[in-house]
């Protein structure tokens, strides 16, 4: 964000005003290149399975000050020929290195910020957290009270999910030392919902198998909702990634970020129809439930923020016309798979199995990070790695403590929906409906060592930065 004297500089100077102008345009074409040879790379894969993940890391290694903007790209694609899981952990690992080494060399940097200093101290929560797993898987399995995964190694999987907090609080370091960060993450922000869109109307056309590695495409084709529309009359598309429910939630964070990035202090009413036609957009494509509801409650949010009379007054003049609309509900209720409530499916199979099965032991301390899936397999007979509800996973995964950390996250969250900074009001109360409703009958990614672990640390970051001087410059995209 440029300094008010900087602003005051360009105001008596025009030669100042077209070079800063010059500056911004060619960020947004560095930007925009970089994002497209990326996306060719992770599309195409003509060399390897890891060709995308191999040209975030060069790039980032050619061109620092855009590691954190690289690491955006690799977070948004969970599979494509050129980037196949677990290969998106190599650029995200590659990046992360990166970041380690420039914060170790750069030490005594520029002095922290309050919102840092608190940042921070939730990521040092969420570490202790980690070891704690670690050191209770292992005490679990040796003592042979829980017995962990063989296939997913609990040392492995607490040290990736360390990485994937640090690394977002890395990326929130970076970007907020830099001057240019704003341009940047706007245009490769807008530039991976442009492919996420892309790649899912051309599922629309070509099939939901289009664009997928024939890794993914296997993997996809063991879901029937994915191939088989069934009652619904359309199959759920995944876009680049390998599940409907992360098409329907990651475009929404990425307008967050979007939203956090602009230098304008103010939500404009176009952000927050944008906003909704997205989130609603990659909801009926995903076909995810609770995603529904949260772009209706985030919009409503968001709204209440600009102008709570208005926010009133919409929703009463709404209520007479959606009455009078002829408006197909049972058809609509079929679509987004809300017909029938009664049947959660697998859900509700984790959600039964796991309640029976937890003791007060298992409240109190967990029963290790990769007990649940070794407990799955015994008792329904297939392979399951989350129970899709926050708090049944961070209790089982860390007993008490884990609740706890929920417990502070949300406390903050609250207290920040309540800030002064619109913005910060907006994107906070938007995360806290994110992260107890989304997360109530989903895979919590929070607390997880899938790199989807650090795009949601790097959107809990947006609630902590300092507010926009008043006397910044305007947006320059």
């Amino acid at each position: 964000m440029y300094s008010s004297s900087l602003r005051q500089n360009t105001l008596l100077n025009p030669l100042a005003a077209g070079s800063q102008r010059s500056v911004a345009s060619a960020e947004v074409i560095k930007g925009i290149v970089l994002s497209a040879a990326y996306f060719a790379f992770a599309r195409l894969g003509l060399q390897t399975r890891y060709d995308g993940p191999m040209f975030a890391v060069a790039a980032a290694l050619i061109f620092p000050q855009w590691r954190p903007c690289l690491l955006l790209l690799v977070l948004s694609v969970q599979d494509a020929p050129g980037q196949v899981v677990p290969f998106d952990y190599l650029g995200v690992a590659g990046i992360s290195a990166l970041m380690i080494l420039t914060a170790a060399l750069q030490r005594f940097g520029a002095p922290l910020t309050m919102e840092t200093k608190e940042f921070r101290g939730l990521l040092r929560l969420g570490l202790v957290l980690v070891i704690y797993g670690i050191c209770s898987s292992a005490v679990q399995q040796h003592l042979g009270l829980h017995q962990q995964s063989q296939t997913r190694p609990y040392a492995i999987v607490g040290s990736l999910m360390a990485m994937m907090m640090v690394t977002g609080y890395l990326t929130h370091r970076e970007l907020s030392s830099d001057p240019l960060s704003s341009i940047r993450v706007q245009t490769v922000t807008a530039c991976i919902l442009g492919h996420i869109f892309l790649i899912a109307g051309l599922q629309v056309v070509m099939g939901p198998m289009f664009g997928a590695s024939p890794q993914g495409a296997e993997e996809m084709k063991q879901l029937f909702q994915m191939i088989n529309g069934g009652a619904r009359g359309m199959a759920r598309l995944t876009g680049p990634f390998l599940s409907p429910n992360i098409l329907a939630s990651a475009p929404g964070l990425f307008m967050l970020i979007i939203l956090r990035y602009k230098t304008n202090p103010h939500i404009s009413p176009q952000f927050i129809v944008c906003f909704f036609v997205i989130g609603m957009t990659a909801a009926f494509l995903g076909g995810a439930r609770t995603m529904l509801v949260f772009y209706l409650a985030g919009t409503a949010a968001m709204t209440w923020t600009l102008s709570p009379r208005y926010t009133i007054l919409a929703g009463v003049l709404m209520v007479p016309l959606i009455i009078l609309m002829d408006i197909p509900w049972g058809e609509l209720l079929v679509i987004m798979r809300l017909k029938d409530l009664h049947s959660l499916g697998v859900r509700g199979e984790f959600w039964q199995a796991t309640l029976q099965y937890m003791d007060a032991g298992d409240w109190l301390f967990g029963y290790g990070l990769t007990h649940f899936p070794v407990f799955v397999k015994t008792v329904l007979g297939y392979y399951g790695s989350d129970p899709h509800n926050w708090i049944l996973s961070a209790a089982g995964m860390f007993g008490l403590l884990g609740l706890l950390f929920y417990a502070v996250l949300i406390r903050k969250l609250v207290r920040k929906s309540f800030s002064f900074d619109k913005k910060e009001r907006a994107i906070a109360a938007c995360l806290l409906l994110f992260f107890i409703g989304r997360e109530f009958g989903n895979t919590q990614y929070l607390l997880n060592n899938n790199p989807l672990c650090c795009l949601y640390w790097i959107s809990i970051s947006l609630v902590f930065f300092s507010p926009a001087d008043p006397n910044a410059d305007e947006q320059a995209v």
